[in-house]
């Protein structure tokens, strides 16, 4: 895919996790703990940091897009569906945090075929050279669970994780200073 693909498909992806994000900030505490919600919050911006200044959509110095950009937006996005899969219910009440799942399901299935291929394929590369084996389990189940694949795939060992179970989310910068 050229780079000006990869840029665009990294927007719209941005724009998914700043929407969930917005999205569960406008819930009540009933349905999204302010504590939680500002946990993920500050993990998203670490990440996000980690790119080099100026370059989460407008591309490098040179005019070129920063081909960081694209897994690094993939990766957020399946961190975010990953805390929202295993976060206790007083932090996202499970009915909240599947609607959120859905739409950004329903979103991604919106993407012209190219993208959603170039989707899948970044998931593939980042599951590969991921160290944390919860976040390979993650990126391996994530076109499944969006709906892309048919077949649950083989997610790879995960320490005392039962089949069907979603590990534990583990924040960014935690897996990090555990490497």
């Amino acid at each position: 895919m050229i780079p000006d693909r990869d840029a665009a498909l990294a927007s719209v992806l941005h724009n998914l996790v700043t929407d969930v994000l917005t999205g569960l900030d406008a819930g009540s505490e009933d349905e999204v703990d302010p504590t939680a919600l500002a946990s993920m919050r500050r993990s998203v911006e670490w990440v996000l940091r980690q790119l080099p200044p100026d370059q989460l959509l407008f591309g490098t110095p040179d005019g070129n897009p920063n081909p960081a950009v694209l897994p690094t937006v993939v990766g957020l996005l399946v961190d975010i569906i990953w805390w929202l899969d295993s976060c206790d219910d007083d932090e996202v009440d499970p009915d909240t945090a599947v609607k959120f799942a859905e739409n950004c399901a329903a979103e991604l299935h919106a993407l012209p075929a190219g993208q959603r291929g170039r989707l899948v394929e970044v998931l593939a590369r980042l599951a590969d050279t991921e160290p944390h084996p919860g976040k390979q389990h993650q990126l391996r189940f994530f076109p499944h669970a969006m709906g892309f694949i048919k077949d649950e795939p083989d997610t790879g060992d995960v320490p005392d994780l039962d089949d069907g179970d979603t590990p534990e989310w583990v924040r960014p910068e935690d897996r990090t200073a555990a490497r």
